[in-house]
C-alpha cells in the first residue's frame, strides 16, 4: 500500500508499507518492465506464476500499520496490490482506512482484467474497493469492462451512483486527455503533446497530481490540467522513481503548452451532458 502523508516543511511524501513489520524485513517483488517499440508497457513478476500473494502469510493489520493508516491523508491502492497481500488484508485495510477517515483512491489497471476473472475472494475485493473508495482512477476501457457502458462519462457516474463514497470518478483518454466526473460537475483536460520516450511512471504520477489537488482542494479543472501535465512531463524521460516529472519539465510544459485541442471529440464525447 501506498501512504500519502505531509512530509518536511508542508510537502507530500510517500511511504510503502507492508502489513506486519519494516518492509526491509522482507524480500518484495522484483518485476521485470517489458517495453514494446511503440512504448507501450507490461510488468512480470513471480506473482504472475504464483496462486498467492507474496506476503500471503499475512492476515491482519498490525496496530503500527493501523496507526500509519490513521495518521495519513491518502491510502492509495491499485491491482499490484493484489500481488503483495490477499484480498482480505487489503479489504481490512480500506475498512480501517475508512473508519480514521482516511481517503482511499483506488486504480485497478495493472491487474483489472485478472481481477474480474479472478476468485471469488479477489472479486469481492474488487467490488469491496469500488464501492468504498472516495476517488476512482481508470482508463476508459477499464470503466466500460467495469458496468458494460461505453461512453466513459455516463460509466463515471454509473459508478458514482454505485459506489457509498465516491467523490470523484477521473477517466483517462489516453492521447486525447482526461475526464473527471463528479455527482454535480464534468471537468475535461486535453492531454499535452510531447514525444514519449518510456510511459513506465505515468500512472502513479498522474495519480500523485490528482491526490495533490483533492489534498488542497484545488480547482477541478486545474487538478486535472496539472495531472496531465504530471503525466506528460513523466513519458519524456526514461524509467520510473527518481526519474520521472521533474518539476523543471513540469514548468517547462507549462509555459510552452502544446495540447491536443480535439475540438470535435470532446463536443461529440460530451453531447447532451453539456446542457
Amino acid at each position: 500500500m501506498d501512504i500519502i502523508m505531509d512530509g518536511p516543511r508542508g510537502h507530500q511524501q510517500t511511504s510503502k508499507v507492508v502489513f506486519g513489520k519494516a518492509i526491509s524485513s522482507y524480500e518484495t517483488l522484483l518485476y521485470l518492465v517489458l517495453v514494446d517499440p511503440s512504448q507501450k508497457h507490461g510488468f512480470c513478476s513471480r506473482a504472475d506464476f504464483s496462486k498467492e500473494p507474496a506476503f500471503s502469510w499475512m492476515n491482519t493489520l498490525s496496530e503500527e500499520v493501523k496507526g500509519a493508516i490513521k495518521r495519513t491523508r491518502i491510502m492509495f491502492c491499485n491491482g499490484y496490490g493484489f500481488d503483495d497481500l490477499s484480498p482480505d488484508v487489503i479489504v481490512s485495510a480500506v475498512e480501517n482506512a475508512v473508519e480514521v477517515g482516511t481517503s482511499v483512491f483506488f486504480d485497478p489497471e495493472p491487474r483489472r482484467k485478472s481481477l474480474l476473472s479472478g476468485t471469488a475472494e479477489e472479486q469481492k475485493a474488487l467490488r469491496h474497493l469500488l464501492r468504498m473508495s472516495d476517488v476512482l482512477i481508470l482508463t476508459a476501457d477499464e470503466v466500460e469492462s467495469l458496468t458494460g457502458i461505453a461512453n466513459p462519462i455516463l460509466e463515471g457516474h454509473e459508478l458514482l451512483k454505485k459506489g457509498n463514497r465516491a467523490k470523484w470518478v477521473v477517466v483517462k483518454m489516453g492521447s486525447k486527455g482526461s475526464i473527471l466526473i463528479t455527482k454535480s460537475d464534468i471537468t475535461c483536460a486535453p492531454a499535452f503533446k510531447v514525444k514519449i520516450i518510456d510511459t513506465v511512471g505515468y500512472g502513479d504520477s498522474f495519480v500523485a497530481a490528482i491526490a495533490f489537488g483533492f489534498i488542497h482542494d484545488i480547482p477541478l479543472v486545474i487538478t486535472l490540467a496539472f495531472a496531465n501535465v504530471v503525466g506528460a512531463a513523466a513519458v519524456v524521460g526514461c524509467g520510473a522513481g527518481w526519474n520521472v516529472a521533474t518539476l523543471k519539465k513540469v514548468v517547462e510544459l507549462i509555459e510552452t503548452p502544446d495540447l491536443n485541442e480535439d475540438d470535435k471529440f470532446w463536443n461529440e464525447l460530451l453531447g447532451d451532458h453539456l446542457n
